[in-house]
């Protein structure tokens, strides 16, 4: 299979970044009365299973490794920010579905939080998709051959239901009228 592994992880972060969109325009419709607090889930659960189960676990269990063993250190360097961001952004998305499933049961004071931590989360993987696209990936293109890792990143992506996981997106963007 032809190209580099990074390759997938660009067009990933564009569709993470049409996610982050649709989850800020999301949330606002709730916090406005009107959209559904079930939208806003699906979204959390399309961010969580793409973003970090998938996305982020192509970059821990392939990328980041590699790169390691290519001098690239781990402490003190561009992977253990990503590391420490990765799991930021868990918390983040944790405490998000927490909210909105409080909203959903009709816990309107919730509201205030699910802004605040989808708001947290956005902030976080814009900037830090902005370090691995114009950072992170520059280096691996640098030290990671073109073809190697592609066949690996791409049973990941498979097992994970990478394309199915992007058909839901689809789903959500159309029901948000985008």
């Amino acid at each position: 299979m032809a190209g580099h592994v990074v390759d997938q992880l660009y067009e990933d972060h564009d569709r993470i970044l049409e996610a982050l969109d649709m989850l800020e325009k999301a949330v606002e419709g709730v916090e406005a009365g009107r959209v559904d607090p079930a939208v806003v889930l699906e979204l959390i659960d399309f961010l969580s299973r793409f973003a970090d189960h998938y996305h982020h676990g192509v970059e821990e269990l392939l990328l980041f490794p590699a790169l390691e063993r290519r001098g690239v250190p781990l402490h003190g360097g561009p992977i253990g920010v990503m590391v420490c961001e990765h799991g930021m952004g868990r918390y983040m998305l944790r405490n998000a579905r927490a909210a909105a499933e409080r909203v959903r049961s009709g816990d309107r004071g919730a509201v205030a939080e699910l802004k605040h931590y989808a708001t947290s989360y956005r902030d976080l993987l814009v900037q830090h998709i902005d370090k691995e696209n114009n950072v992170l990936f520059a280096m691996a293109r640098d030290v990671i051959g073109e073809g190697e890792l592609v066949e690996e990143a791409r049973r990941v992506a498979e097992e994970h239901g990478r394309e199915e996981l992007l058909k839901r997106l689809g789903e959500i963007r159309a029901r948000l009228g985008g």
